[in-house]
C-alpha cells in the first residue's frame, strides 16, 4: 500500500511532463516511440516544467521580494512531503507552453537550422526523405506515373500522411494522361493515391529545397562529371 501511494505520487508529480508530451507527440512527426523512451521523456519534460518554475518563482522574490516556494523537490525526495496542487495546476499550465514551445523548436528544425550553420552537421531534421520532400517550399504541384496501370496524375498536394509505411496522397485539381502516349483522358476533383508499389513515380517540377542545407557551390562542376 505505501508503494502504490509512492507511485501515485510521482505520477501527480510529473503530470507536466506526462502533457508535455503528449503535446509534442500530436504536433510533431516521429517514429513511433518506445514505452521506455515516452516514459523517460515525460519525467525529463517534468523535471524541465519544474526546473522552469522554480527559476521563475525565484526571479519573483528578488523582483517582488516575495518569499514563494517550490514543493516539488522536497516531495520527490521525502515520501512524508505533502503535495502541493496548486503548485502542480501552476506547472501543469506552464507545461502546455513549454510542449508548443518545443513542438515548434521541432518542426521548424531550430537546432538542425543552427547545426547546419555551424557545420556541426549535414542532417535535415525529418523522420525520413518522404517528410524531408513533402515539407520542403513550394511543394505543391506534382506529377505521379504509374507506370503497371500507363497512366499519368498532375495535380495538387492537398494532403499526404505522416507514415512512411504507406506514404499516402489526396491530390486536387487533377488531370489524367496516358503515361506512354501523354494524352489527356480525363479531369477529377480529387484522387487518393496509396503509395504501395514500386513503380508508382513521384515527380515534383516545382520542388525547392530547405534553404538552411546549401548545396556545393562547385554543384555544377560535380553533375558535369
Amino acid at each position: 500500500m505505501e508503494f502504490s501511494e509512492f507511485t501515485l505520487k510521482i505520477i501527480l508529480l510529473f503530470i507536466p511532463g506526462i502533457i508535455s508530451y503528449m503535446i509534442i507527440d500530436k504536433l510533431t512527426s516521429h517514429k513511433q516511440p518506445k514505452i521506455f523512451h515516452i516514459l523517460i521523456n515525460s519525467l525529463i519534460l517534468g523535471f524541465v516544467c519544474y526546473s522552469f518554475y522554480y527559476l521563475l518563482i525565484q526571479v519573483l522574490n528578488i523582483l517582488k521580494k516575495t518569499y514563494l516556494e517550490c514543493h516539488f523537490f522536497n516531495a520527490l525526495s521525502d515520501k512524508t512531503t505533502d503535495m502541493d496542487f496548486g503548485e502542480i495546476a501552476i506547472v501543469t499550465a506552464l507545461s502546455i507552453f513549454l510542449g508548443f514551445l518545443i513542438a515548434f523548436l521541432i518542426n521548424y528544425k531550430v537546432l538542425f537550422r543552427i547545426a547546419n550553420f555551424l557545420k556541426v552537421s549535414r542532417k535535415f531534421g525529418d523522420v525520413d526523405v518522404w517528410s524531408y520532400i513533402m515539407n520542403s517550399k513550394n511543394v505543391e504541384w506534382i506529377v505521379v506515373r504509374d507506370i503497371e496501370a500507363d497512366l499519368m496524375y498532375e495535380g495538387w498536394i492537398e494532403a499526404f500522411s505522416d507514415s512512411t509505411e504507406v506514404d499516402e496522397l489526396f491530390l486536387s485539381d487533377v488531370i489524367v494522361f496516358k503515361n506512354s502516349t501523354g494524352d489527356e483522358l480525363y479531369k477529377i476533383p480529387g484522387l487518393y493515391l496509396p503509395k504501395k508499389r514500386e513503380n508508382l513515380i513521384i515527380e515534383f517540377p516545382s520542388l525547392e529545397f530547405s534553404e538552411y542545407i546549401k548545396r556545393p557551390e562547385n554543384q555544377e562542376e560535380t553533375n558535369e562529371r
